[in-house]
């Protein structure tokens, strides 16, 4: 079987699973009845879709003592996230993206030198706990971890040299990802915005709009 047809298969297992585990979780803790007590946001359904700027290797690259790496784009980790509120201040998530970047490698004896080009892809599914510290009416500060695997897909181009011809080679590999999100901010009612400063598969800085299903009581009312 070609590789990327086995690493949809994974690809497309590792989902099932995911999803699952949320459904089990969903049947072991939601009521009978389906509906939560107001105001409160247990047993209720959050969507959000999320941008992040500055990804964790170029943080990285940026930090390179070597210098040899240099990333000349990066489009961002996209992210779409299902949020299920078990308890009123916690929820647990399924998060998936897709992120990229394009960069280079330097000579490092010869800095003007470029030795290889390189494209970066990645799609990433995780699990994520998240956590509401306070509440305000149209206003939620929080927290969220969470980690899932990555399938990454690496093309790389090498410069021609005196001693060596030109050559392309392609890459995949499936590594483990975590997301760390110690602050995040949300205003707005049924549909808001939101912005989270934190270090993983997300971004440095992230930001997006969720939308709120459930009763409006959930978000117009200032409970803790």
């Amino acid at each position: 079987m070609p590789e990327h047809g086995i690493r949809f298969i994974c690809y497309f297992t590792s989902m099932k699973l995911l999803c699952s585990c949320l459904c089990l979780f969903i049947l072991l803790f939601h009521p009978i009845d389906g509906s939560g007590q107001c105001p409160s946001n247990k047993y209720q359904w959050d969507l959000s879709v999320s941008y992040g700027l500055i990804s964790t290797s170029q943080f990285a690259a940026n930090n390179n003592t070597d210098g040899d790496k240099m990333i000349a784009s990066s489009s961002g980790a996209s992210f779409f996230t299902v949020r299920y509120f078990l308890f009123n201040r916690l929820a647990i998530c399924a998060s998936g993206g897709v992120s990229g970047e394009k960069g280079r490698y330097n000579d490092p004896y010869n800095p003007s030198f470029i030795t290889s080009g390189y494209q970066l892809n990645t799609t990433t599914i995780a699990v994520e706990l998240y956590y509401i510290y306070f509440f305000r009416k149209y206003l939620e500060v929080y927290t969220f971890a969470g980690a899932g695997p990555s399938f990454t897909t690496t093309e790389t181009n090498i410069n021609a040299t005196t001693s060596i011809p030109a050559s392309a080679n392609t890459v995949s590999a499936d590594i483990f990802k975590a997301q760390y999100t110690p602050i995040g901010i949300r205003l707005g009612g049924r549909l808001g915005g939101y912005a989270e400063v934190g270090y993983g598969y997300k971004g440095i800085f992230n930001f997006g709009i969720s939308c709120k299903l459930g009763p409006a009581c959930w978000w117009k009312n200032e409970f803790r």
